[in-house]
């Protein structure tokens, strides 16, 4: 039935069944543009760092301009509720998971970037890289379904937080997880062009 609803070039779809590890896919290889869908590597990372107490939910990052202007910082005119002129305010960590997953901020993701990801450095590339099995570049934000499944994968094989924050966004009503009555974690990323 994917081929027959979905069969577009512009789509990328892949399901997993994690009890089973059974799939299915339509263009699920095709690399394309993700949008804020790369948030998840964010996420992925930051909640690495939790779990080998590296940081902790309640450190605080203090959000300067620095955070915004970074080579691989997400344009701060887009999607979230946090000033988008930096405010030198400090938020904890676990602030700014919340405000990333639920409303797809691009504030909270270019602090989280800069001070936990390092501006996106080598490690960060290639901690995401050898988890969705190809290369993976924060500038670019170029990923295949497949690629975003295994970021969703890990993250919820983490047991952390972040798949309840996903559960909970300020997109349940109006995308993937709507009209679906089960809780359903999920990242959206919108690309108007």
């Amino acid at each position: 039935t994917l081929t027959q609803k979905y069969n577009k070039a512009n789509y990328g779809i892949y399901i997993k069944q994690l009890g089973t590890n059974n799939s299915a896919s339509l263009n699920g290889d095709a690399t394309m543009y993700s949008a804020s869908v790369a948030k998840l590597a964010t996420l992925y990372y930051v909640e690495e760092q939790l779990q080998s107490q590296t940081i902790k939910l309640e450190d605080k990052l203090k959000y300067t301009s620095d955070v915004n202007s970074f080579a691989k910082a997400y344009d701060p005119s887009g999607s979230g509720k946090i000033s988008k002129t930096a405010d030198n305010k400090d938020y904890t960590i676990e602030n700014l998971l919340k405000a990333v997953a639920q409303n797809s901020d691009n504030v909270a993701t270019n602090v989280l970037g800069y001070y936990i990801a390092n501006q996106y450095d080598n490690e960060f590339q290639s901690t995401i890289s050898s988890l969705i099995g190809t290369d993976f570049d924060m500038k670019e934000r170029k990923l295949s379904a497949k690629s975003a499944a295994n970021l969703m994968e890990a993250i919820y094989y983490q047991n952390g937080d972040i798949i309840n924050y996903l559960s909970n966004t300020d997109f349940d009503n109006t995308r993937i997880s709507k009209n679906i009555s089960v809780q359903v974690a999920h990242k959206i990323g919108d690309a108007y062009d």
